[in-house]
């Protein structure tokens, strides 16, 4: 490997380790070192775990975006509908189980189309593509497959780790971390039909504002950013929370940004316990509890915890006029039980062999009890 190239990016290293702030052009070239694999493993871990450390800007995060969806994202397109990309970023202190996904479920049950973009689990013990493909989504299958499971059903799933979707370093990359870097959130930005609505957890209360700022900067129209926190505020998840308060940041059309705290009791809930919202031992606990709640027969913690966060989303397309009517219908839907009929509908949409992913899915049902 070239000498002058290894001294240029170490000195890149060095300027991260003092906490130089770069520009997003000189974000952006660093990023497109690492993803084209041009210096050696141990220079790309340091400098990820380097401006992790020093604390991204909205500059460095809009780079990494631009290196990675100009140059590593295979492109989408969506026949003129309003699609909403909503996701947790990881990151965060205190872990639950997959909030973001189930939600999503239970919102495109309510008629919002969801563009989702995700990994398998980095930080977590579940990730999203973990999630989806133990419930009988195909997880591995070309941008073009999600792109008509999005237009016909109303949900598809981009998976972040897949080269049919980033066909250069991005996978690679992701498969050999297992720390928070600034791939959590801007590789997660890097949608393939890029949706100008977001609804983004995010894994602390500092991380709010820079997340709106690129999200304004990269052609977002409206977005809600947020972080909950656990009754005595030590610890927080990338979703809204029901345990304590929650910090949120919103993106108007108008282009301002205005700040919030919200409690369950805001919205007409009560304090969520813990204890039946951390995560289960395994990937199919966890998508056993999955299709429970989306049947209506959840734990009370976890149904009341996915309506806050399903609401969020109905608040932010203006499906409804606020957040506490967004909870309300959320609930009577998920005690319905229709949402698993959506969850049906996906796993037959998304998938290259659906007979084998329905077969999935009533297995896992059987196993909670479920008749589908």
């Amino acid at each position: 490997m070239d000498e002058q190239l290894l001294r240029s990016f170490g000195q890149v290293v060095n300027s991260l380790m003092a906490r130089k702030n770069f520009t997003r052009k000189e974000a952006r070239e660093m990023f497109c070192e690492i993803l084209a694999g041009n210096q050696p493993d141990i220079h790309q871990g340091a400098a990820l775990a380097a401006l992790r450390m020093k604390g991204e800007t909205a500059e460095e995060i809009a780079g990494c975006f631009e290196a990675i969806y100009e140059l590593d994202t295979n492109k989408g397109s969506i026949n003129g509908l309003q699609v909403v990309e909503n996701c947790g970023t990881g990151m965060d202190s205190l872990k639950t189980f997959n909030i973001s996904t189930i939600s999503s479920i239970v919102a495109a049950s309510l008629g919002v189309y969801l563009a989702r973009h995700g990994a398998r689990a980095i930080t977590s013990r579940c990730g999203t593509v973990d999630l989806c493909e133990a419930l009988g989504v195909d997880v591995e299958c070309d941008v073009n497959m999600v792109c008509r499971s999005i237009e016909t059903c109303g949900i598809g799933l981009f998976n972040g780790m897949s080269s049919r979707v980033h066909p250069g370093g991005l996978g690679r990359i992701l498969s050999q971390i297992r720390f928070a870097s600034t791939f959590n959130i801007a590789a997660s930005l890097a949608n393939p039909v890029l949706p100008r609505i977001g609804v983004r957890g995010v894994g602390s209360p500092e991380q709010i504002e820079p997340a709106l700022d690129v999200m304004s900067r990269i052609g977002y129209r409206k977005a809600i950013v947020f972080h909950g926190l656990e009754q005595d505020g030590d610890k927080g998840m990338d979703e809204l929370s029901t345990l304590g308060i929650s910090r949120l940041g919103i993106l108007e059309e108008n282009g301002g940004i205005e700040f919030q705290e919200i409690r369950p009791e805001d919205v007409g809930l009560p304090h969520g316990d813990y204890e039946e919202i951390r995560p289960r031992d395994s990937v199919e606990d966890e998508a056993v509890d999955a299709v429970k709640t989306l049947a209506g027969r959840g734990n009370r913690s976890r149904t009341e915890i996915v309506a806050l966060n399903t609401g969020v989303i109905l608040w932010t397309v203006g499906k409804t006029l606020s957040l506490r009517e967004g909870v309300d219908i959320a609930m009577e839907k998920i005690m319905s039980g229709t949402p698993l009929t959506k969850l049906l509908d996906w796993v037959r949409a998304q998938n290259r062999n659906p007979e084998g992913g329905l077969e999935k899915l009533m297995v896992l049902s059987a196993k909670g009890g479920i008749s589908l």
